[in-house]
């Protein structure tokens, strides 16, 4: 008996398989991200994990977000433009919920020297 599939199904098969018997599954954290008082917040429910399960790091201007345990993993990237102080990124999980918080980058004041002629 010849069975049929598209490419589309085979993939899909293949991931399930994958999914369910060699990896954990990979789960994609509902989020909400605001401005306020210069500040980008960006939050995810992660339950279930915890801080020793969750690695943050930004490298060029790229938010990586790490989450892994037993029983569940996720990953996401997000680009971080030139309005935000990426060096003064912090994290932190409670009840369930991390909050990333990066705030903006301070407007430089031109500073105006006078120069006395002579």
């Amino acid at each position: 008996m010849n069975i049929s599939m598209s490419n589309g199904a085979w993939n899909l098969l293949d991931e399930l398989i994958l999914r369910n018997h060699f990896n954990k599954p990979s789960v994609d954290p509902s989020r909400s991200m605001e401005v306020k008082d210069d500040v980008l917040t960006m939050e995810f429910e992660v339950p279930g994990l915890s801080k020793k399960d969750i690695n943050v790091k930004v490298e060029d201007r790229v938010l990586s977000i790490k989450g892994d345990n037993e029983t569940r993993t996720f990953n996401k990237k997000y680009n971080i433009g030139e309005d935000w102080n990426v060096s003064e990124t912090s994290a932190k999980v409670k009840d369930g919920i991390l909050s990333i918080s990066i705030p903006k980058v301070e407007e430089k004041k031109s500073k105006i020297v006078e120069v006395t002629v002579k």
